[in-house]
């Protein structure tokens, strides 16, 4: 998705389906443009993480330690990038119930956890504007052609 830059984003009914299989982060409630319904959209993040006893082909995984997961075409530590979906989940809900503000900082912590994060900077410039009054801030991300 160009303007979250991820790789893979699921509708909800997608991430319910396979959140055995997948760790997946919300990344927040979007309108497309020529639609008129509001969806939830989600980001797939990794695999979960095997069991004690499971065969496991990584999918996501890299094949020299389980606590490496490829992120956005980059080997990430996976409790990096769980921590920082965690802080990014914080400023989504946020800002979800329209308080850019305290959500921009959420997002600022994510990025200091994780450059390289596409989502939280994309949220980080939505929440610059709305603290501006350079965007709305309803809660809804509007997404461009």
């Amino acid at each position: 998705n160009k303007a979250f830059g991820t790789v893979v984003m699921v509708s909800e009914s997608t991430m319910e389906g396979a959140a055995a299989e997948f760790v997946f982060r919300r990344l927040g409630r979007i309108l497309v443009p020529g639609k008129l319904e509001v969806v939830t959209v989600f980001e797939l993040l990794c695999e979960q993480p095997p069991q004690a006893g499971d065969a496991v082909i990584p999918f996501l995984a890299s094949p020299e330690s389980d606590s490496l997961v490829l992120y956005n075409w980059q080997w990430v530590r996976r409790d990096v990038l769980l921590r920082v979906a965690d802080l990014y989940e914080k400023g989504i809900s946020l800002f979800i119930e329209r308080d850019a503000g305290a959500a921009l900082r959420w997002f600022e912590d994510a990025l200091a956890v994780l450059p390289g994060d596409f989502p939280s900077r994309f949220l980080q410039e939505v929440c610059r504007g709305a603290t501006t009054g350079k965007g709305p801030c309803d809660g809804v991300l509007r997404m461009s052609k």
